[in-house]
């Protein structure tokens, strides 16, 4: 670990702390985007996705035109990335394919699926399957949403052509319906192909449900009498087997085995190579034909300069290939993270089959890969909480900051400046800062005019997307991160329980990054985790203000709550000294005045416990902060973490401006709800299996929430005695609650736990009231 000149040893288990006392200047962090940001942004995407819809055909101009608003799926700007990239990819596949989304199941589909819809295709556009097919439904519904639960179905039914040429013009049609997984690694809709010897009017079949990959039926014919048909029917079924294989792959490495697997022999190509790009790396993953396992992405080969500039390359004829294409796969944002390079032993023009086939593929890939990457995030942010949890001091804290924040973020050369003697800055650098970017901050002072000191200084977060934004923003100043390297830059102040900023974290990337929503998220949980733990080492001194303290700290990653909510946050540990308890609480602000409040409970009183909390908390938050729906909240955390802890947890989504909290519980106690007027009881919920045990969607109860209501959540050192029933101490916690309920709401949380000392459990408590419309600023 890189130490300042002349700054004081710190053994791993020392209690001495730098002095992390707050500079000269205090100021808050910086305010969220006006709302006027947020809607430039939602015309911008719209505006993108619809210029991609309408560059496919007729079908892709009626959906970029399409009023979606006005329908079940909302504005494009709303809608998952797996639906935008499923459409772009179903709008240029060759063959008839249909997609159906969301429960409503709302058909989308492309031009050559319109003979199958028949008379229902000019209005079958964006409506909800029960209205494209009302007389068929009933039947028809149940089967597709057993394929939206996960089922692969492929079938075949004979139909008449429109001329009603009787039982002489009847022609096969086969259709194959696979589900279309979403972002939170279920089902989102269904993906229908089908080939037909002639055009076909009419309803789309009932499925008779036979499993994916098995023979078909002894008269399947082919899909025409020429080889025309027979390939369309082979790529309809390799696409709908690519669609699933992709959704149940495992990471990158899975994504692009599947990709080399099958991707050849649907596209025909003669070869095939993959590139995937961490964000802002300068080197690129290879796999394929004759390709390097490493690529660097100045290189002159086609799969560097695709992704380098975003766009589609020719590949020149050679070793047994009459040449191809290398194209960019892309985020949602359009900016790139990888390449797929296709090449065919014959020349194949712009238009050709293979070259639409190869735009769809790439959709679907990289709507795989953007989910992995989130995934990955997750996972990698769970081992980064769980390090942390473990460190003793502040040097090991500020060791597994500087190792681990870079490895979540895909960042380099991370450094921590963290006040000295005077005006004078301390700075800790990473294993691999080189000696001459730490001699050019030896010295360094609060009034340096560089990103790292002015994070710490004035409590902004610097993000600089590249060098030229470094000029504008600090003319004349020296670039030391530029000179070493980094295009994109971040400094992260760090603050205090008091919200004074105690330190700075800074690294960067060498090659430009778009910080995007997910990566913005990422960001703020780094800074919650580390203040948390610098905070928490800090205060290891004194063992017993440890614990407590340790809590105080992880009250909130939110700041403050909505203006219209009231809320008060205790922690008391069951033991005093080293004895870290499992209880935690969180609070989140979401979008408008949405607050998020987890209460939780690990079993155990050991550092083990806490380990465990921390991590738990930090995969939860994370899970949230990215949208994830509260009832998946839970069976993902079992699929990133696993099974080895036991716990319990309640996760409340409040909305003062709906009047409504939804909640979901795992094996948790209920959350007690106070209305004026009326006793105090608990909020009934589904039951549930407890933390480590979930592995399906959780039932969310919704339930009113309006101006005076008064909602606890707690952990059940609050209900729980030994030689006492848990339904006896629920009662006694309503009493109480009744009590105290028209005091402030700091006096109510005194009051509950005031009258419940000496548990032997810890306990954990938040208690909110509803306030009523938003509350004017007081008078200047």
């Amino acid at each position: 670990m890189a130490k300042a000149p002349g700054a004081a040893s710190e053994g791993r288990g020392g209690t001495t702390s730098p002095p992390f006392g707050p500079p000269h200047h205090d100021a808050p962090r910086r305010a969220a985007a006006p709302d006027r940001r947020a809607d430039d942004a939602h015309r911008r995407t719209d505006a993108h996705w619809r210029a991609v819809f309408a560059a496919a055909g007729e079908t892709g101009a009626r959906v970029a035109g399409h009023d979606w608003a006005a329908t079940p799926l909302g504005p494009v700007h709303t809608w998952p990335q797996s639906l935008r990239t499923a459409v772009a990819s179903c709008l240029r596949f060759p063959a008839p394919v249909m997609l159906c989304w969301g429960e409503e199941l709302v058909v989308l589909h492309n031009d050559a699926y319109l003979p199958v819809l028949g008379d229902a295709g000019p209005t079958a556009l964006g409506r909800p399957g029960a209205e494209v097919w009302p007389g068929a439904w009933d039947v028809l519904g149940p089967a597709l949403r057993d394929v939206l639960a996960g089922a692969a179905v492929t079938h075949s039914e004979q139909r008449t052509p429109p001329d009603g040429a009787g039982s002489a013009g009847r022609r096969r049609l086969t259709f194959c319906h696979s589900p279309v997984i979403d972002e939170s690694g279920t089902p989102g809709g269904v993906l229908t192909t089908v080939t037909a010897n002639t055009p076909v009017s009419g309803r789309p079949a009932v499925p008779s449900p036979r499993p994916a990959g098995a023979e078909p039926p002894p008269d399947a014919p082919v899909a025409g009498e020429r080889g025309d048909r027979r390939r369309a029917l082979r790529q309809a079924e390799a696409f709908a087997r690519l669609a699933g294989a992709l959704s149940f792959a495992r990471g990158r490495a899975g994504i692009v085995d599947v990709v080399y697997r099958t991707v050849p022999t649907l596209l025909g190509a003669s070869g095939l190579r993959v590139a995937t790009a961490d964000p802002g790396a300068v080197v690129l993953a290879v796999t394929g034909d004759g390709g390097p396992g490493r690529l660097d992405l100045a290189d002159d080969d086609p799969l560097a300069r695709a992704v380098r500039h975003n766009v589609p390359v020719d590949v020149a004829a050679g070793a047994g290939a009459d040449g191809g294409v290398a194209l960019p796969l892309r985020y949602a944002d359009g900016g790139a993270l990888g390449a797929l390079d296709a090449r065919w032993a014959r020349p194949v023009a712009t238009d050709e089959e293979p070259r639409t086939l190869l735009d769809a593929v790439a959709g679907l890939v990289s709507q795989a890969l953007q989910r992995a990457e989130l995934t990955g995030s997750a996972q990698l942010m769970a081992d980064f909480a769980a390090r942390l949890s473990a460190t003793r001091s502040t040097a090991e804290a500020i060791e597994v900051v500087l190792a681990g924040a870079p490895v979540v973020l895909g960042a380099r050369l991370p450094g921590l400046a963290v006040p000295g003697r005077g005006r004078r800055l301390r700075l800790w650098a990473g294993g691999d800062v080189p000696a001459g970017l730490r001699a050019a901050y030896d010295g360094m002072t609060v009034d340096d005019p560089r990103p790292l000191a002015t994070a710490l200084r004035t409590g902004e977060r610097v993000v600089l997307h590249d060098r030229t934004e470094f000029a504008d923003r600090f003319p004349g100043g020296p670039d030391t991160a530029g000179a070493h390297g980094l295009v994109t830059t971040v400094a992260l102040p760090l603050f205090d329980a008091q919200r004074r900023p105690i330190a700075a974290l800074g690294f960067g990337w060498p090659r430009r990054r778009p910080l995007r929503e997910s990566d913005v998220a990422l960001l703020d949980t780094v800074a919650d985790l580390s203040e948390q733990t610098l905070e928490r080492t800090r205060l290891a001194a004194t063992e017993h203000d440890l614990v407590t303290r340790l809590a105080g700290r992880l009250r909130t990653s939110a700041r403050a709550a909505p203006p219209t909510l009231d809320v008060a946050t205790r922690y008391r540990p069951a033991v005093t000294g080293m004895h870290l308890g499992g209880d935690w609480f969180d609070l989140i602000r979401l979008d408008g005045d949405r607050l998020a409040v987890v209460v939780g409970d690990v079993v155990g009183h050991q550092v083990e416990a806490a380990a465990d909390m921390a991590q738990l908390r930090t995969v939860v938050n994370t899970l949230i902060r990215l949208g994830v729906p509260l009832g998946e909240v839970f069976p993902r955390l079992t699929d990133l973490i696993g099974v080895g802890f036991l716990g319990t947890c309640l996760a409340l989504v409040v909305d003062p401006a709906a009047g409504e909290v939804a909640v979901a519980r795992v094996g948790h106690p209920h959350p007690v709800l106070a209305r004026p007027g009326s006793a105090p009881e608990p909020v009934e919920t589904a039951s549930s299996l407890p933390l480590g045990m979930v592995r399906e969607p959780v039932a969310v109860t919704t339930v009113p929430f309006r101006p005076g209501d008064l909602l606890v959540a707690y952990t059940d050192g609050l209900v729980e005695r030994r030689g006492r029933t848990y339904d006896a101490g629920l009662a006694a916690l309503c009493g109480a609650v009744d009590a105290a309920r028209d005091a402030p709401v700091e006096a109510v949380a005194d009051a509950l736990l005031d009258g419940r000392a000496g548990s032997e459990d810890d306990q954990a408590l938040v208690v909110l009231r509803h306030a009523g419309p938003r509350r004017p600023l007081p008078p200047q």
